[in-house]
């Protein structure tokens, strides 16, 4: 390891945040100064929204059908549930895709189908729908895939999926091309048209809005989309989605799912990390959970991270769990290694630098933005 101790560390910046405006102050007077600079300081600037924010509750509808196209997506998928066809989901390999992957499969296995499910790998096929899983999932025989975390901007691969019979319902919060997929559905708040007041959910929260919606429309006794809030909190925090208005909602109610110990994945990963649920806040998933759901897919397969949330077997979490846990110690060692190398390569060029690049076919691409 290069020795930085010597290094002079780049000076702070501080942003102080503007004080409130008068107008402001007085239509936030039931609160004391501290808590109105605060609110103002998070965009809030009225009592109904300070209220709404503090109580984690969203001062408006959060009707799912508000999402352009959630009509068609509902009716698809009905269709497919019917008529017994060979559905797939097409996950992300990060812990917001993993947990909308976990999410969506277990939602289906409720409707009774038996869907396949598809997470590529970083390393060999990169982000998103590509070619090669498009036709190897047609050939397996997949009338519909569902996206989840990714496709908003697949308009080759999703044209191709028709070609080959397939159809494609695509749930992506990420911001969609000037073109558009020739999709079933696309659930995707920034897309033009959509009414949904709140931009920000993350993919997790979208898989969860299409089951909202298909069980407003089909409804299953004893099915309840609250079922699955702790995937839905762990996905949020994960994915830095801001903490506002229906994500504040999802995240308060996630956690006091995830606080009751039921999915024996998370008893197990917290377990490994030394955490206990019964205390778990966004801190905990975002330091403690997160990282280890990510690291499967920055140093392997997500399919690990995957399969610790869908199972029920409390030996098996047990070992996935682990496997976790190991790998997170590893991503932080190649994440450690990397920084440094890149650190002692700028010292050596430019030890006034405050922006530099460093390159190596050796730096691990699963690691090498956290390290940047």
């Amino acid at each position: 390891m290069t020795d930085l101790s010597n290094h002079k560390p780049l000076p702070r910046r501080w942003q102080i945040q503007h004080p409130i405006p008068r107008e402001i102050d007085v239509a936030l007077g039931d609160f004391s100064p501290l808590m109105r600079q605060l609110l103002y300081n998070r965009g809030i600037k009225d009592a109904t929204h300070a209220l709404a924010f503090l109580s984690a509750e969203v001062p408006y509808t959060t009707d799912p059908f508000l999402l352009k196209d959630m009509p068609a997506a509902v009716e698809r998928l009905h269709k497919a549930i019917c008529q017994d066809e060979t559905i797939a989901i097409y996950g992300d390999y990060d812990a917001d895709g993993v947990t909308a992957s976990a999410l969506m499969h277990e939602f289906l296995r409720v409707l009774g189908a038996a869907p396949r499910i598809y997470i590529p790998n970083r390393f060999d096929e990169g982000y998103g729908l590509n070619e090669e899983a498009i036709r190897q999932l047609a050939a397996e025989g997949v009338d519909l895939i569902i996206t989840v975390d990714c496709g908003a901007r697949a308009v080759h691969e999703v044209t191709l999926a028709n070609e080959l019979g397939v159809d494609v319902i695509i749930t992506d919060h990420h911001a969609p091309g000037k073109d558009l997929p020739p999709t079933a559905a696309l659930i995707n708040p920034k897309q033009p048209g959509n009414t949904y007041p709140f931009r920000y959910l993350a993919g997790v929260g979208l898989a969860y809005k299409l089951t909202q919606a298909y069980l407003q429309t089909y409804p299953r006794p004893g099915v309840d989309p609250a079922d699955w809030l702790d995937l839905v909190a762990i996905g949020t925090v994960a994915d830095l989605a801001p903490l506002q208005e229906e994500n504040r909602m999802l995240v308060r109610d996630g956690l006091i799912r995830i606080r009751k110990g039921t999915r024996p994945g998370l008893t197990a990963l917290a377990g490994s990390a030394g955490l206990n649920l019964a205390d778990c806040h966004t801190g905990m998933i975002g330091f403690g959970l997160g990282p280890r759901l990510n690291a499967a897919g920055r140093i392997d397969t997500a399919l690990t991270a995957f399969e610790l949330l869908t199972t029920h077997d409390y030996h098996r979490a047990g070992e996935l769990a682990q496997k976790l846990d190991d790998q997170n110690s590893q991503r932080q060692e190649e994440t450690q290694q990397i920084r440094e190398l890149a650190a002692a390569r700028v010292l050596e060029e430019d030890p006034e630098a405050l922006l530099f690049f460093a390159a190596d076919p050796a730096f691990n691409p699963g690691v090498v933005g956290l390290a940047a």
